[in-house]
């Protein structure tokens, strides 16, 4: 096992990690979509978009997954997976077409998917039950301090030189470099061979099987999720084409959820360590459930910075409660293949829910107004966020936790 020392020793690389690789995806990931509804494309291309980059990142985490688990290393996917992905935002610049951008988007995914369930079972590694989502928190909690002051400078930069589509380059460039660093970094951090043990052959349908609360988290999730990602892609539609947002209007947008996700996440994960996720998780389902409506009915930009503040508070408890949850459900041995299988399925159903969102989309305008053809597939996700919703009231605490909540979410108890 680790000592004490190499803990921390590794530890302070993982939050240099974040820190530093986290201002550089600030300025890249989140203008992504708004990078391409400037480049004009339509909503079938920007659903294509949005399924690229729901499916390969999730889908290649079930296999990077199982073969960290066998090799029982981590630092290895950790850092070759961060510096090919991070080196790919380079290359957004001189990508102009949707069939190159997306194509881009398609290997800096599957690069990028070596990091999650390597990340995810070194947090489980070097934490206990008991200070977990705190530990968790933590790290969420300077990424999107990082990511805040990368909004910060994106929209400074905006308002300075956002006159046309370039003002994204610099930006890109900047994050590809600063990513390149911050998979270096983790060259510092330490893990224990000897911790690891052989893989249990575990199949994929076999441990949805066997473990029934796993296999209904996971449902309840893929139906939620599914819903979710048919109007993420129409998200930027709206705000680019119909609200006309300027490129600083854009950055602010970003800021404001961030702000308010740095805000509350050292909070929500002290208080997941002492309730566990559950409650939270639930929380999270149902505050989500408008979003679509309002991007649907909007008719100011001042709509979608207040939905965003919302949104912002709600992902605070979405990056601490869902990963601790699923820690506590995956058994030690298998973590990267739990991981994976959950980021496997969710990754599917978000590309088609992507895919069909902006394909409906597309073929609706054929006989309405594009704020209509949007609007009518708002609705079906708003609808399908509510099922999804109300499934994640049946849902159970893995283990006792210190406290429990007087105030219990469950309808079914």
């Amino acid at each position: 096992m680790l000592d004490e020392k190499s803990i921390k020793r590794s530890r302070i690389a993982m939050y240099l990690n974040q820190l530093i690789g986290s201002f550089g995806s600030g300025l890249a990931s989140p203008f992504l979509p708004y990078y391409a509804a400037a480049l004009k494309f339509n909503s079938l291309e920007m659903g294509e978009l949005q399924a690229s980059t729901n499916l390969f990142p999730n889908l290649m985490q079930y296999f990077w997954g199982i073969i960290s688990d066998k090799l029982g290393r981590r630092l290895i996917f950790i850092i070759l997976g961060g510096f090919v992905s991070s080196f790919m935002f380079i290359l957004y610049i001189f990508s102009h077409s949707p069939e190159m951008l997306i194509s881009v988007v398609i290997v800096q995914s599957i690069f990028g998917a070596m990091v999650v369930p390597a990340w995810n079972a070194l947090i489980g590694d070097l934490t206990s039950l008991s200070k977990r989502a705190s530990f968790i928190g933590n790290l969420s909690f300077y990424s999107n301090l990082s990511m805040l002051f990368a909004g910060l400078f994106f929209i400074v930069y905006a308002y300075l030189f956002g006159y046309s589509i370039t003002v994204y380059y610099i930006p890109f460039y900047l994050a590809g470099i600063l990513g390149v660093l911050s998979s270096l970094i983790m060259l510092y951090a330490v893990e224990d061979r000897k911790k690891f043990v052989p893989v249990r052959k575990v199949r994929f349908l076999r441990t949805l099987g066997k473990d029934r609360d796993f296999s209904y988290f996971l449902f309840s999730q893929s139906v939620y999720n599914f819903s979710m990602a048919i109007s993420w892609p129409l998200f930027y539609i709206t705000t680019v084409d119909v609200l006309k947002a300027s490129f600083f209007q854009v950055g602010l947008i970003n800021l404001i959820s961030l702000l308010f996700t740095v805000l509350f996440i050292p909070v929500f994960g002290r208080m997941i360590d002492r309730y566990g996720p559950r409650n939270f998780m639930i929380l999270t389902r149902f505050l989500f459930v408008p979003v679509p409506l309002v991007y649907g009915i909007s008719n100011s930009i001042i709509w979608i910075y207040m939905l965003n503040a919302l949104t912002g508070f709600t992902t605070a408890i979405t990056n601490v409660a869902f990963l601790a949850y699923l820690l506590d459900v995956a058994p030690r041995e298998d973590r990267g293949k739990y991981i994976g299988i959950y980021n496997a399925i969710l990754g599917v159903v978000t590309f088609f829910g992507s895919l069909i969102g902006g394909a409906l989309a597309q073929f609706l305008q054929l006989y309405y107004s594009l704020v209509i053809s949007l609007l009518i597939v708002y609705l079906i996700s708003f609808s399908g966020r509510l099922t999804g919703a109300i499934l994640f009231l049946r849902i159970k605490e893995k283990r006792k936790y210190p406290e429990k909540m007087t105030f219990r979410l469950n309808l079914f108890h």
